[in-house]
């Protein structure tokens, strides 16, 4: 029984001696299949191309990872012009967001030296201007809410006119919701301002707004980025003002404690 006792002690002395054994073998293995695929990606990022372009998601200027890169070059010769495109795949090196950067020279486009104006368009399109962190809390089958997405879908496909055209149309669906169609626009800009809407002050701003419309609808006129920028500023602020400041002041007053009697 001793004896036998004895050999049961060994053998299994001998098991846990395999087991991590094998258990320091596997970490090892594993251990350099993890150096291996480390080298391998540092090798990898190593080749790619960087730059700096602009990210929709980040906002600004930002490092992006050059994914694919295709050159596409032209020439007439009956005209003695010459063209070129590179095609650029982008990764956002911080966000990871994928996009489409197309530069592009054409030889009659030059600057005072004489060379190529490179311009650069991206797929999709460079945002004009975030939209305010109130816009979510608005309802997104409001129609005032659509308009001011199709305003901010036109400033970022390049529309200047279009998007002042659906800023003067958000001013009078506000003034139709809040005092009623009074018949003419003018007619609805004097109630809207009577019915305690608006200041004086804010009266003067909206009429710089809504006659950036006009002239982009009845005299041809495009905004440049200073009207559109100031015209948006105060439909913005007009939109916050009554759908979501006046909302939420209401909410905030309900948790204060009463004043005693």
């Amino acid at each position: 029984m001793q004896a036998w006792g004895r050999c049961r002690v060994r053998r299994s002395g001998f098991r846990r001696l395999r087991v991590e054994w094998l258990l320091a073998f596997w970490a090892d293995s594993a251990s350099d299949t993890v150096d291996s695929n480390n080298k391998h990606l540092e090798n990898v990022l190593a080749r790619i191309e960087v730059m700096q372009a602009q990210c929709n998601t980040c906002g600004g200027m930002r490092k992006q990872r050059i994914l694919k890169k295709v050159s596409k070059s032209w020439d007439d010769e009956r005209y003695s012009v010459w063209g070129k495109n590179e095609y650029s795949l982008l990764e956002c090196a911080g966000c990871e967001d994928i996009s489409l950067l197309d530069q592009s020279w054409f030889s009659e486009n030059t600057d005072s030296d004489g060379n190529p104006v490179l311009n650069e368009t991206y797929y999709p399109p460079s945002i004009y201007r975030r939209q305010p962190t109130w816009f979510g809390m608005l309802d997104k089958q409001w129609h005032i809410t659509k308009l001011l997405q199709e305003v901010y879908n036109a400033l970022q496909n390049s529309a200047p006119a279009l998007a002042a055209m659906g800023l003067r149309a958000i001013i009078e669906a506000i003034m139709i919701d809040k005092v009623k169609d009074g018949g003419t626009f003018s007619d609805n800009l004097k109630k809207f301002r009577s019915g305690g809407y608006i200041s004086d002050i804010q009266h003067r701003a909206l009429l710089a707004a809504l006659e950036l419309g006009h002239a982009s609808i009845h005299r041809g006129h495009i905004p440049d980025d200073f009207e559109l920028d100031t015209a948006l500023d105060i439909t913005e602020n007009l939109v916050h003002l009554l759908y979501v400041l006046e909302h939420r002041a209401q909410i905030s007053i309900r948790g204060l404690p009463k004043r005693n009697p």
